[in-house]
Order: structure tokens, then C-alpha cells, then sequence
């Protein structure tokens, strides 16, 4: 193999130094051999400089292919048919060096067919360093802020004031919205932040979204709900008004003239204050309507305290306690902490937690259940120091084809019901900060407030 041979060489070489050597040595003690001392002095010299120079020469090839290897380099390749030491080296460069440019190809594609899907998706994208440097921003990005070039996310607020603010508040998986203005258009934009580290920089990337469609067709499908429960209310309240009256007034007239009051009966007067009576209730009842209406648009401002969740849910409890026990079902609650506290209006949010326990209630009494009826209160702490409180019973659970509608104020499934406790509640919440979620399916409901 070629490798022996250059070993072989190396080894004549040496053997040829120490030969000279030897013979230098043994000439040096005759004083009459002054020119061949001399020579075998050139001759060693000649023949270490050709070992340096072969070694050296044979260690460049390896260097070059270590290049290689190290810069991978598409156009350098080692022929074949090259009579080195490492030509088998060479062979396995050369295929390492294919399979490395057939990977590199497929990367590279890969990345650019990233590149256009990043480019052309819908979601403005942006990412930048932890001092502010835009590493990358994408064409709906660009035309969603109406920014053509930006280097610095110092240079947002030139164009969206308070869009920096928000972005440096942002942590790893928060998301928010920003109303602003773009090219005249009102955008809300959704914003989400995820955070990279790659080697010694962190990365921020954002996804930008306008919503604003999104948001403008939620509004009209919640007035359409709206509207639909207030004509139904109103109509259910004006009907039988309407019909009273005229059956009244019929009892007054003949043919269109009116009776004399000699001829009205004292029956007809009963009748009459029967039908009365009746459309003053309805006109309570409407008033009733209004009132309740005017409470959803004019909720107090919280007045906020440091409430301790353990009196918070006793005091419910207790207040709870003998009539839920009068209708045979057990209440029961946990809290994790025990000494967790909340920062709330304490008043309305016990409004909120009574309300959710007498749905429940309401949804269970009529129910007969072979294991008993339950609701029972959950309360805990998260990791983001978020009050989770939850209200699940076992009652009959709430139809898939209404759920959606159980928060539509004035919407309600109960035949002595306002429809305003739920829609209320959510209200409530919102106004300090959270929201209530609902989850349910036959045998099983689960409120969920968090605040």
C-alpha cells in the first residue's frame, strides 16, 4: 500500500543518516581522511535535508486534506490515481466530501423553502436580540406596521407609539393586544412573544396579527344575541299588555260606541280591574326588565382590598350552608394554600361565587342521584400567583346547543330566571382583571373564575 512505501521511505532515509553517521565517526579519528570527513559531513546534511524535506512535503498533503475537511470546500477533490500516502484518505474524503455537499444542498433548500413559507405566511413575524438589533422581519410584518426597513425596535415608536413598551414587557409565551393605527386603517393586533437563546444571544421572536375582523364579527354576533333576547323579553311583556287593553276597551264599546254607564254591569268593572291589575303587573315586570338591564351597564367601581380566600369561602359557606342542606345536597370546599389571599372587591366577588352555587344548585335539586348530589369549591394558587376557584357540581349538565349563550345577558333557560346573573358575573370579573370559563357534559358543570 501506498502508506507502507512512504513509511519504507522514511525508514532508508533514516538508515542512510545513521550509516553516514557511523562511517563520519569512524573517519574521524584518521587524520589523512580530511576530504572524505568533509564530504560525509555534506552528504548527512544532503541527506537530513531530504528526510525534513520529504516529511514536510508528505505532512502538506495531509494539511490540504485536513483543509478540506475543515473548510468543505466544493470544488477541491483528491484524484484517484494520485501516488501519496494518502490517497486512501483521499478516497474517503472525496465520498465524505459528496455526502457533505448532497446534506449542505438539502439544508440550504430547506432553508430557502423556510425563507418563502416565513415570508409569505399571513402572521407578521419579527424577532430581535437582547439589545433591541432586528435580526429578521418578514413582508406581513412590514406591510402590517407600515415599515419598510427598521434596524432597532427603538425605532417602532416613530411609528407605533407605546409598541416598544409593550414588547419589552412581554415575557416567553405572553400575549397581548395593541390598538394602533397603520396606513389609516384601525388595526388591533394580537401579539405573541417567544423566547429563544441561540449560543450566547436570546432571541425574541414575535407574531403580529391583526384581529380586528375577528373581533368586529364577535361583537355582532354578541348584539345579535342581544337583540334577540330583548325583542323576545319585550314582545313576551307587550303581548299580553296589548291584548288586556283591548279586550278592556271591548267591554266599554258596541260597534264603536260607548256604553252608557247605566248599562256596565258590575261584573264588567271586576273584569275590567282584573284586566288592570294584570297590565300593571306586566308593566312592573318590564320596568323589572329595565332595571335589570341598567345594572349590566352600570356595574360599581371595585373598591379593592387583601381578602384572605379561607374567610372568603367560609363566609359563602356558612351563608350557603342550611339551604343546601335543606335540599339534601352536600357542599364541600379546599383550599391550597390555606393562607393564600386574594386582592379583590369582596363584595362582588361573593356575588359572583353565590351566583355560580346556585346554578348549581339549581342545576342538580331536581336531579335524583344514586350517589348523592355534590357541588364542591376548589381553590387554588398557581405558579403565576393566578386565584384559580372553581364550582363544579353533578347536576344535568348544560346542552352543547346553549352553552355559548349562558353568559348573553337576559338569556336563560329558567321559567322564574333574569338572565343576568351569569353575564353579570363575567362583568365582574373582567373588571378585575380575569374571566370565567365554563365546561360541562351530562352529570358534570365546572365553572372556572380566574383572577
Amino acid at each position: 500500500m501506498d502508506s507502507d512505501k512512504y513509511f519504507f521511505g522514511i525508514i532508508i532515509r533514516v538508515i542512510l543518516i545513521v550509516f553516514s553517521a557511523l562511517l563520519l565517526a569512524f573517519l574521524s579519528f584518521k587524520t589523512n581522511y580530511l576530504y572524505c570527513i568533509t564530504s560525509l559531513v555534506i552528504v548527512i546534511s544532503l541527506q537530513t535535508w531530504n528526510l525534513i524535506s520529504y516529511i514536510i512535503k508528505k505532512r502538506n498533503e495531509l494539511k490540504k486534506m485536513l483543509e478540506y475537511i475543515k473548510e468543505n470546500n466544493a470544488t477541491m477533490s483528491f484524484s484517484k490515481s494520485y501516488n501519496s500516502p494518502f490517497k486512501e484518505l483521499g478516497y474517503f474524503l472525496n465520498e465524505i466530501g459528496e455526502i457533505v455537499r448532497k446534506v449542505r444542498l438539502e439544508k440550504e433548500n430547506q432553508f430557502r423553502y423556510t425563507q418563502y413559507i416565513v415570508e409569505h405566511i399571513g402572521i407578521g413575524l419579527l424577532s430581535y436580540d437582547q439589545y433591541g438589533k432586528i435580526e429578521f422581519i418578514n413582508l406581513a410584518a412590514k406591510n402590517l406596521l407600515n415599515i419598510h426597513s427598521i434596524k432597532s425596535i427603538e425605532i417602532l415608536d416613530r411609528f407605533h407609539s407605546g409598541l416598544k413598551k409593550i414588547l419589552l414587557s412581554m415575557n416567553a409565551e405572553d400575549h397581548k393586544v395593541f390598538v394602533t393605527k397603520s396606513g389609516g386603517k384601525l388595526l388591533h393586533l394580537a401579539i405573541r412573544m417567544s423566547i429563544v437563546k441561540i449560543a450566547e444571544k436570546e432571541i425574541s421572536l414575535v407574531s403580529f396579527q391583526d384581529i380586528k375582523n375577528e373581533l368586529d364579527e364577535k361583537e355582532i354576533e354578541s348584539w345579535q344575541k342581544l337583540t334577540r333576547v330583548l325583542t323576545h323579553e319585550i314582545i313576551n311583556s307587550i303581548t299580553p299588555v296589548t291584548s288586556l287593553t283591548g279586550t278592556i276597551s271591548g267591554f266599554f264599546r258596541n260597534k264603536d260606541q260607548i256604553i252608557a254607564s247605566n248599562d256596565i254591569t258590575d261584573n264588567t268593572i271586576q273584569e275590567a280591574v282584573t284586566g288592570l291589575d294584570l297590565i300593571e303587573e306586566r308593566g312592573n315586570a318590564v320596568l323589572d326588565f329595565v332595571r335589570n338591564f341598567k345594572s349590566l351597564t352600570k356595574l360599581p367601581t371595585p373598591t379593592y382590598e387583601d381578602i384572605k380566600l379561607s374567610v372568603l369561602i367560609e363566609n359563602i359557606y356558612l351563608l350557603k350552608k342550611e339551604e343546601i342542606l335543606e335540599k339534601e345536597i352536600n357542599l364541600k370546599y379546599t383550599i391550597h394554600p390555606t393562607e393564600a389571599t386574594i386582592l379583590c372587591d369582596k363584595n362582588l366577588i361573593e356575588h359572583v361565587l353565590i351566583n355560580l352555587i346556585n346554578n348549581a344548585v339549581d342545576a342538580i335539586s331536581e336531579n335524583e342521584k344514586s350517589n348523592g348530589k355534590h357541588i364542591t369549591i376548589t381553590v387554588i394558587k398557581n405558579s403565576d400567583n393566578q386565584t384559580l376557584i372553581s364550582v363544579k357540581d353533578n347536576g344535568k349538565g348544560i346542552p352543547d346547543n346553549i352553552i355559548e349563550d349562558i353568559f348573553v345577558p337576559f338569556f336563560t333557560t329558567k321559567d322564574e330566571g333574569s338572565g343576568i346573573g351569569l353575564s353579570l358575573s363575567r362583568q365582574i370579573i373582567k373588571l378585575h382583571g380575569g374571566n370565567i370559563n365554563v365546561k360541562s357534559e351530562k352529570g358534570k358543570t365546572v365553572f372556572l373564575v380566574e383572577i
